[in-house]
């Protein structure tokens, strides 16, 4: 309820609590003088204008604190400014209480011992304590909320620009291997060069236009296909590919263009190294509550180097967004088996 108050009204929150708070007071002594049979209009008139008094008083000293920066202070001084603050917050109460009670309930100031005094300070001393804790404490959690909210956001921002100088380191390495193969095609076959560059004009349009960090898997491999098909015209008959998907899988999301770095990875640090060529095989499957993608090329891993960039930058790159866009959740690895390169992918349900 405050919260709509606030939004719709631009109240602050502050007002509504301080509003909300010296209004419950002033009801409270006046629910405890009917409760000991001492109500009359002027103590009700006493209280109200009290509370009034008190809001005046806090919003005042709220105002000082802010001026002064009190909330920078370190807790030595912030608690000994508070402690003054209450003392001279509890003196000038205490004068404004009998002032008006002077002017309202008369016999209360004939009556009027020292004890009184006394006891009247110590109680606004103790309700201004609680003031200055709930400010100071709501302030805090302010305040570290708003920490928080600020580095999500800033983790958001920095995960965005690094996804995206992935995807812009990607894209050029795509477009030069294509034109390559093209080139080659311009004085052979034409035709056929005008088949491979009306492919890359469909696979850049789709990559170019699509502003989405992540598409389907039935999507990516479509992609994946019209690659193949511009690498067929450089490799010829020493380049295979098949695919054996699972169709529970093609509609899970995946990082786009992933799945063509990682085929393009296969190509170029196991097809093209054997000089009689082989296969590619991409099989997608669900298992444990995992989406299982695997892409098989004959060859071997001892080749290359196994440090982390050997692999290319298309590996180490898909393992950071896989990391970024699943939160650590997705594995990437991969082992040779059988004279079979195997890149496994495991994306959580």
């Amino acid at each position: 309820m405050l919260n709509y108050i606030c939004n719709v009204q631009k109240i602050s929150k502050y007002s509504v609590f301080q509003i909300t708070g010296w209004t419950v007071f002033a009801f409270f002594n006046i629910y405890i003088a009917f409760l000991t049979q001492e109500i009359s209009f002027s103590i009700i008139i006493i209280n109200l204008l009290f509370s009034i008094a008190g809001m005046l008083l806090t919003h005042v000293y709220r105002n000082y604190l802010i001026k002064k920066k009190w909330i920078k202070l370190q807790s030595e001084k912030l608690i000994a400014h508070i402690f003054y603050a209450s003392i001279i917050f509890s003196i000038c109460s205490t004068i404004v209480y009998y002032s008006l009670s002077f002017i309202f309930y008369n016999e209360i100031i004939q009556q009027l011992k020292f004890q009184q005094l006394v006891g009247a300070f110590i109680s606004i001393l103790i309700l201004f304590a609680i003031w200055n804790a709930l400010y100071f404490i709501w302030n805090y959690i302010e305040k570290n909320r708003q920490v928080v909210i600020n580095q999500l956001k800033s983790e958001a921002l920095m995960k965005d620009l690094e996804i995206k100088s992935i995807r812009a380191n990607l894209q050029p390495h795509f477009i030069f291997n294509s034109l390559n193969s093209i080139r080659a095609l311009i004085d052979e076959n034409p035709m056929l060069a005008r088949e491979a560059i009306t492919k890359i004009s469909n696979i850049l349009r789709n990559s170019i236009s699509k502003q989405e960090e992540m598409d389907t898997l039935e999507n990516e491999l479509k992609l994946v296909e019209d690659y193949l098909d511009l690498e067929k015209i450089r490799f010829e008959e020493r380049l295979h590919f098949s695919k054996q998907m699972n169709e529970n899988t093609l509609h899970i999301k995946v990082p786009t263009m992933m799945l063509q770095t990682l085929v393009e990875n296969a190509i170029k640090h196991g097809i093209s190294m054997l000089s009689e060529g082989g296969e590619i095989i991409i099989q997608s499957f669900v298992e444990n509550e995992y989406v299982i993608i695997q892409i098989k090329n004959t060859g071997n891993l001892k080749t290359i180097n196994t440090n982390e960039n050997s692999l290319g930058f298309g590996l180490h790159a898909s393992q950071q967004r896989l990391n970024y866009l699943y939160d650590n959740k997705a594995e990437l690895s991969i082992c040779e088996k059988n004279n079979w390169v195997i890149l496994t992918i495991k994306i959580p349900l």
